[in-house]
């Protein structure tokens, strides 16, 4: 697989610049997520320097947990065409341990969410993965799914595959990796 090509200098002032209004805001938890996951994906790409790992971190601090993502109808999402079963041993069903926004129509689908996150789909704390998830790695919310679940394509995430069509997952990212029981 070919190394992307770095990023841009315009780009990366504008990332730069992005994170100084971020640092200076208290407020769009949801924002900074998204943020930090994509300076995450292009740390991992190898199109950023590390050091950006630890911007990130920085703009996460202490912010508001609330973060609830505005989807008018996740009903009409249109969802990505893969055989997530026969991938299950290989990804480990990583998608369903990354960070889970909720809507208001979630919340009216009655999508569980804990109460010290409000609005996020909660994670088991050793496992990682949703906990929706049941033994065999199925979604027992499958057909009230949040939107990010819908729309999730994992085909060129690289924190899920160094090559998708080669079955080849990508190491596992440590703040997704699972941690041993007391």
């Amino acid at each position: 697989m070919e190394k992307p090509p770095p990023v841009p200098p315009d780009l990366v002032e504008e990332i730069d610049a992005l994170a100084n209004t971020l640092l200076e805001r208290d407020d769009h938890a949801d924002i900074a997520r998204k943020f930090e996951w994509l300076l995450d994906a292009l740390v991992m790409r190898g199109q950023l320097p590390a050091a950006y790992t630890k911007m990130a971190t920085k703009i996460r601090g202490d912010r508001s947990t609330v973060r609830l993502t505005l989807v008018d109808d996740k009903y009409k999402k249109e969802s990505p065409d893969i055989d997530c079963a026969s991938r299950l041993h290989l990804c480990e069903a990583r998608c369903c341990r990354f960070e889970v926004s909720l809507s208001a129509q979630d919340i009216a689908d009655r999508i569980p969410f804990a109460i010290d996150q409000p609005y996020a789909l909660p994670r088991d704390p050793y496992t990682k993965k949703c906990i929706c998830m049941d033994e065999g790695g199925a979604c027992t919310i499958y057909d009230k799914r949040p939107a990010s679940c819908r729309v999730y394509d994992c085909r060129r995430d690289p924190r899920v595959w160094i090559d998708f069509d080669a079955r080849i997952p990508a190491p596992m990212p440590e703040k997704i990796t699972p941690i041993p029981k007391p």
